[in-house]
């Protein structure tokens, strides 16, 4: 195998090549993705490994070399695809200074899959991007699909509809942006940080520009009651943001927002919908976990959680490494935070 930066023309072409990844493609190596990074001190990097296009965030640490930060990815579908390009890319990041490289791969965290991936040299690291997900197959019937959902969301569907909430796809516009932030700060009500307008205004409206993101709202009348975004990257969608009032005088809104999402989604050839972020499944029906309603609700639509490996660290460098895991990320996080006040990843 081999290993180099991708052509320009590769770049220009690059949603495309991602998209014909085995993985299927993955929203988080796309590059509307990458452009939002890059305007967050973040180098975005095109990285070719024989017919597997990879997606690599780098940033230069003082005294340690570079990082690589490679999210959701590489978009390999197997242990034994990552295991063959495992070697190359160390070789290829070493040749560029990398001191480490922290991978991301969208495979199922099983006890076997595990012991392989140690056997790999890895080192396990705190996860980023969700790992722990309900993920629901739009593929079949739409009568199928709903068949599956809980009793509740069922429920909750019909009593939106027959208080007659309706759903519609809106523009990424300023003021909208602006009623979705404050909706969704209320929302998430300090569990994490929510980083700022700007940066959440840019990632959506990009992705907008690009054809790659829609907001979805549900309404009673002029209200809104819940909103989505959602990005979209082959046949894979991933609802990344949502809000919805604390108001509940009217049943069921976000639940028709799923299913009109759905609906939608099909029509557009998507197979698999990501509603992105749950507790892990040995968590979901625990009430004291922070996002316990969250998954539960998400549940709802799949009862069976998806379980990712997180993040892996390809050691490179391992004095430097060890000292970035011992204090060196932690120092940088703060300095990262007391700079932009803003999420280091």
């Amino acid at each position: 195998m081999t290993v180099r930066f991708a052509s320009q023309t590769e770049i220009d072409n690059w949603d495309n090549l991602v998209i014909a990844n085995p993985d299927g493609g993955n929203i988080f190596q796309a590059k509307e993705f990458a452009a939002i990074k890059g305007d967050n001190n973040w180098n975005p990097l095109y990285i070719v490994a024989d017919n597997l296009y990879i997606l690599v965030l780098q940033r230069k640490i003082p005294l340690l070399g570079a990082f690589w930060y490679i999210p959701k990815g590489p978009g390999i579908s197997s242990i034994g695809e990552l295991k063959k390009v495992i070697p190359t890319l160390r070789n290829f990041a070493k040749s560029q200074g990398v001191f480490t490289v922290k991978l991301e791969p969208e495979l199922l965290e099983t006890p076997d899959n595990i012991k392989k991936l140690a056997r790999l040299g890895l080192q396990k690291s705190k996860a980023i991007q969700a790992a722990n997900t309900v993920v629901v197959d739009i593929s079949k019937p739409i009568d199928e699909i709903v068949a599956n959902f809980s009793s509740k969301a069922r429920g909750n569907i019909r009593a939106a509809q027959k208080a007659e909430v309706t759903t519609e796809i809106v523009p990424i516009t300023d003021e909208n942006c602006s009623f979705f932030y404050d909706m969704m700060s209320q929302t998430i009500g300090g569990r994490s940080h929510v980083r700022s307008l700007d940066y959440f205004k840019k990632f959506w409206q990009s992705h907008y520009d690009a054809g790659t993101g829609i907001f979805m709202f549900a309404k009673s009348g002029k209200d809104i009651l819940s909103m989505d975004f959602i990005m979209i990257l082959g046949t894979k969608a991933t609802r990344k943001d949502a809000a919805s009032t604390r108001d509940h005088t009217v049943r069921g809104a976000s639940a028709l927002l799923e299913l009109s999402a759905i609906e939608y989604l099909k029509e557009k050839g998507i197979a698999s919908y990501d509603l992105y972020g749950s507790p892990p499944s040995s968590q979901i029906k625990n009430p004291d976990h922070p996002y316990y309603g969250f998954g539960t609700f998400k549940a709802g639509f799949n009862s069976e959680i998806t379980d990712y490996i997180g993040c892996y660290d390809i050691v490179i460098k391992p004095l430097a490494y060890k000292f970035w895991q011992k204090i060196g990320e932690r120092i940088a996080h703060h300095i990262y935070y007391q700079q932009n006040h803003d999420l280091y990843y």
